[in-house]
């Protein structure tokens, strides 16, 4: 037998702040004081952060040809390494996460040589960072250019 679903509505929660201190609240996240002591947390933590990458990165790179493990860690890696600073590592992490989250969801076969080409373009970027911004944005840039093409394939192909 079925239960029958019950549906509560917003307003029978009790609020955690009334309004006043709610605007308050939102004063005080939007005060410059408030961002600059996050900033200044954030920094005090990016050392610590690309280390903990460049763990990640190496994990990935000892991963072979186990996406499911190369997945988890380049999963970590792009949720870190724009607050560790490392800028070009995260774009490239994000395009290969969804090269494999898309290819995944139309049920097509993974190119294990443009999973391969991703994970070397991570720990260059990762290990070179600060040395040459300009040409990680290209290797960033070709690389979603490169997923684009191979998702409108595959997906095209089914």
């Amino acid at each position: 037998m079925a239960e029958k679903i019950q549906i509560i509505v917003p307003e029978a929660y009790p609020q955690m702040l009334n309004k006043s201190d709610a605007a308050r609240a939102v004063l005080m996240l939007r005060a410059p004081e408030t961002r600059a002591k996050a900033e200044a947390a954030a920094r005090s933590y990016a050392a610590p952060m690309r280390a903990a990458i460049l763990k990640y990165v190496s994990e990935m790179e000892q991963a072979g040809d186990d996406i499911a493990q190369i997945f988890a860690k380049v999963h970590e890696i792009r949720g870190f390494a724009d607050t560790a600073g490392l800028f070009t590592t995260g774009r490239i992490s994000k395009i290969l996460c969804r090269y494999i989250d898309d290819m995944e969801r139309i049920q097509r076969p993974m190119e294990p040589n443009l999973v391969m080409l991703h994970v070397a373009a991570i720990a260059r970027a990762a290990r070179a960072e600060e040395g040459d911004m300009a040409t990680g944005e290209a290797v960033a840039a070709e690389l979603a250019a490169l997923v684009a093409r191979r998702l409108e394939e595959a997906a095209g192909s089914r």
